[in-house]
């Protein structure tokens, strides 16, 4: 793997640079070493702490201890404060202190004895070593680090402290946290000789450094969570993790994104880590730490009821678990997530399922208050492998399900449906395997035959999302849940009809369903904050931005009352929102709520509802024109639909891919991507079909087919004008024009008549701007472009400007235009479109010339022609007019003057196996 950056240490090496840094390093090795500032915290680790106050404000210092817990790095910043040392113009010697050497006296402090001398186990070594170290220590300070010094012999230790004492060396040691240490060594500081350095854990963003280093490439949210829980900040642990998943394949690249598999096992040092520390421990102890391995964190009062007091005392003194309040509550975990990992990777089934039905049985016992509890004994009765309250583990299987936790809920609502068979308990099954993706599966869960009574409502709505988003059945599922009217669930059922009427495209309808339903008494929160979710985006798609804030502060308000009971509820309501900001171009603000729910979502307990945050977040960053960066998040946003894209929002993000690809120059890539979007796609999402096709529409641009791509882009605005979502239209009739089309520009006048908003006239201004060749109405437009945040269209219409303002004479005003233009350019991560194309190019070529052009940079005429559906002399007559209007002679000097890169060099290329460890293709 390769030696690592040195991370997250800053505050604690200032400490030590500032101890030296006062009496210099040609002081002799006299006292005055400097005082002690920088304390252990600035830029540095959690929970580092300094001790001896009075020595680190300015004191004198001979030394600096450093404590803490095995692979946090303390051998590591010893060696660095040597070097720091050494870089002042010290003098240092180094002191490996082990087991076996303990036995020896003065064995591990060999080094610093004259050559030649023989430790006779009295005084006289210390003499030696001293004589030794005062005369390095003649013209130059002298630095000697100790590591492990509570593994010290008595002798040993006396020399270290002797030089310290005397001034003679200063003294970098270094100690576990809980071992003994030598009276000589705990001298140093509580004589104020040295500050005592507790040093804590890795911050995340040094761990984020260390994972980044050693993974080439991207790595995704959840993963990245993960390796920061399970290494808690411990770098040893983290770079044996990293190792061991690895080489075991567990972590590994899927859709080019690396992704750590659930079924990843510690093994190596951190194994053997533990088994050190367990074997002290008494005969009862053990069982407390597989008790807490399998259900950690546990109630010390269910603990209890299992094991014996004395038991939990001692794994606490041997710091293997800790307690901690929560609530009212005292609970136990184990001190590292690691050791319950490893634990639990060492248990026989036949011992696991007898650890786990304990646990279930006496948590059964309790009055199950907290919401976790009946998850949990959902959990823990099925991997007990015994089912006694099948109603429980139904219920688990929801709160799964509200956790984005699908796996495990599909697990718990087999294992209800086994235990006690029933259609409440298919029609949970079918619906988490719909969540899944899993459509025929579901079907199959399901009967046909609508039951009677208080079946009936369960049953039609899991038929009804499976008819919906399994086969795009939207007439189907709409009489299912027809059904529902007048019973029980009749709001969940309208729920439900918001999100397939909203993903149909029916916007308008969406707000009417919504209306209507808040307005009854009856309305649950759960109905009420699927509906309000579904009105913002909708509202936005409309156009309307006011009732879409409206509606999203109204739904806010009722998800964050209702958060621990609909932990989802926050989530849909920011990806409506997103999306309603998107709709309408407003994308600084999309940009803004997608990514702080991202990361919100990522740091709070259900981490695997990220995916719509970072799709939604990729989308947006290929409209500012930042293709590098969407393909980052669209690649991640696949990776974590994996087995859960509930919406069928893979579809939409393949496609965001191929359109970013495409706005990188890499056509082939695009291709590619747009190919596996059409592989993915059923009649479901109506209301993402015109952003699919305008994907489309740019791939064939990137593949040099200006006029094909100009139908598609023109049959995607009729499309969102057939299903009505003018704020779509709008987008599209646009891009007809960017592509090189003529005669939108009266329908986005009307559009804008209807719309109103700051997007649709800033389009309608610079349609009318380009058409007109008018400077001074491109720069305003360009104005109101980049107050939305739509930099990609604003340096386009900046680069109207200067060649409006050229051709009208103005060079004054060019010249300002231009170098408007470059700034926005050069926000946009090389994007490429015939609007940014070299001005020359643009101006004076017809689309036919310049599809020719983009064409013949890697094609012959022939495969023009067939391209293009032209005769071979058509395309050879262009390519000489081409030439003559560039003045260029040859394919290699267009190539040049269009600043060409060679096919598929791009930068978010699909895999070649979505599910491979190999990465992809492109950059990757």
């Amino acid at each position: 793997m390769g030696s690592w950056p040195f991370v997250g240490r800053d505050g604690e090496l200032d400490t030590i640079r500032a101890c030296l840094g006062r009496g210099g390093a040609q002081d002799g090795g006299s006292r005055g070493g400097g005082s002690r500032g920088g304390g252990s915290r600035g830029g540095g680790s959690r929970g580092g702490d300094t001790r001896n106050d009075e020595v680190g404000s300015g004191g004198d210092a001979e030394g600096i201890v450093i404590s803490g817990e095995a692979g946090i790095g303390k051998t590591r910043l010893a060696r660095e404060m040597l070097a720091l040392a050494g870089d002042l113009g010290c003098h240092t010697e180094w002191v490996a202190a082990t087991a076996s050497l303990a036995a020896i006296p003065f064995a591990a402090v060999a080094g610093l004895l004259p050559a030649g001398h023989v430790p006779d186990g009295q005084g006289l070594p210390v003499l030696a070593a001293a004589a030794r170290v005062r005369e390095h220590g003649r013209d130059r300070r002298v630095v000697v680090g100790v590591d492990d010094a509570h593994l010290l012999d008595t002798g040993s230790a006396a020399l270290i402290g002797h030089l310290a004492a005397q001034h003679l060396a200063f003294v970098v040691a270094t100690c576990r946290a809980g071992e003994p240490v030598p009276d000589t060594i705990t001298a140093l500081w509580k004589d104020g000789q040295a500050p005592w350095l507790d040093l804590g854990t890795l911050p995340a963003s040094a761990v984020d450094r260390l994972v980044d280093h050693t993974l080439d490439g991207d790595v995704d949210g959840v993963t990245r969570r993960r390796l920061r829980d399970l290494a808690a900040g411990n770098p040893l642990a983290l770079r044996e993790l990293l190792s061991a998943a690895v080489a075991g394949q567990a972590l590994h690249r899927r859709h080019g994104v690396w992704h750590l598999a659930g079924h990843y096992r510690p093994r190596g040092a951190v194994q053997q880590l533990l088994a050190d520390r367990l074997r002290p421990l008494g005969a009862r102890t053990p069982l407390v730490l597989d008790l807490l391995a399998c259900g950690e964190p546990l109630p010390l009062a269910l603990l209890e009821r299992l094991v014996d007091a004395a038991a939990i005392e001692e794994a606490e003194a041997h710091g293997l678990a800790v307690s901690e309040r929560a609530g009212e509550r005292v609970q136990l975990r184990l001190a590292h997530p690691l050791y319950g990992e490893v634990l639990r990777a060492g248990l026989s089934p036949g011992r696991a399922r007898q650890l786990w039905w304990r646990l279930a049985g006496a948590l059964l016992e309790t009055p199950l208050r907290r919401r976790d509890d009946l998850l949990r004994a959902a959990l823990w009765q099925v991997e007990g492998g015994a089912v006694a309250r099948a109603d429980i583990v139904r219920t688990g299987a929801r709160q799964a399900v509200d956790r984005a936790d699908l796996a495990l809920a599909e697990r718990l609502a087999r294992a209800a449906g086994q235990a006690e068979p029933c259609v409440e308990a298919d029609a949970l099954l079918a619906q988490v395997l719909e969540y899944r993706g899993r459509s025929a599966e579901a079907a199959a869960v399901l009967r046909e035959q609508p039951p009677a009574g208080d079946e009936l409502p369960a049953w039609a709505l899991a038929r009804a999302e499976t008819l919906y988003w399994g086969s795009g059945d939207a007439p189907a599922a709409e009489r299912t849940l027809d059904l529902v009217r007048g019973l029980p669930g009749e709001d969940l059922a309208e729920g439900v009809r918001t999100w397939i009427l909203l993903f149909d495209g029916r916007c308008a309808a969406v707000l009417e369903v919504t209306e209507r339903l808040l307005s009854a008494r009856s309305a649950s929160a759960q109905s009420a904050i699927w509906a309000t979710a579904a009105a913002t985006a909708a509202a936005g798609f409309l156009g309307r931005a006011a009732d879409a804030a409206a509606y999203h502060r109204r739904g806010l308000r009722l998800a964050e009352e209702r958060r621990a009971e609909l932990p989802w509820g926050v989530v849909e309501l920011s990806i409506a929102r997103s999306l309603a900001h998107l709709a309408m171009g407003e994308l600084d603000a999309a940009w803004t709520v997608a990514d702080e729910g991202y990361r919100q979502v990522l740091s709070g307990q259900s981490p695997m509802m990220s995916a719509g945050h970072v799709g939604l977040r990729g989308l947006v960053e290929h409209a500012q024109g930042r293709p590098d960066s969407a393909g980052r998040s669209l690649r991640e946003a696949v990776s974590a639909l994996d087995g859960r894209d509930t919406f069928r929002l893979t579809h939409l993000f393949l496609a965001g891919l191929a359109a970013a690809s495409a706005l990188g120059g890499a056509g082939a890539d695009a291709r590619g991507w747009m190919e596996r979007a059409e592989a993915t796609g059923n009649d479901a999402n109506r209301l993402f079909a015109p952003w699919t096709v305008l994907a489309g529409a740019w791939t064939l641009a990137a593949e040099g087919r200006l006029t094909d791509a100009t139908h598609t882009a023109a049959y995607a605005a009729d499309l969102a004008r057939g299903i009505g979502l003018p704020t779509v239209e709008a987008s599209a009739r646009y891009d007809v024009l960017r592509l090189g089309g003529n005669g939108e520009g009266r329908r986005l006048g009307e559009l804008d008549g209807v719309l109103g908003t700051p997007f649709s006239g800033a389009l309608a201004a610079a349609a009318g701007g380009l058409r007109r060749g008018d400077g001074q109405v491109l720069s305003a437009a360009a104005d109101s472009l980049v107050r939305l945040g739509q930099r990609l269209l604003a340096a386009e219409v900046a680069t109207g400007a200067v060649r409006a303002y050229r051709q009208a004479g103005l060079a004054g005003r060019a010249a300002m235009a231009s170098e408007r233009a470059a700034a926005l350019r050069a926000g946009c991560e090389g994007a490429v479109t015939p609007l940014l194309h070299h001005e020359r190019v643009t101006a004076v070529l017809t689309r036919r010339e310049r599809e020719v052009a983009l064409l013949a940079v890697h094609h012959s005429s022939r495969v023009i022609a067939e391209r293009l559906g032209l005769s071979v002399a058509t395309v050879n007559n262009n390519l000489a007019r081409v030439y003559g209007k560039l003045g260029v002679g040859n394919r290699a000097r267009l190539a040049a003057l269009l600043d060409a890169a060679p096919p598929g060099n791009g930068t978010a290329g699909p895999p070649g196996d979505a599910r491979g460890t190999g990465g992809s293709s492109g950059r990757e």
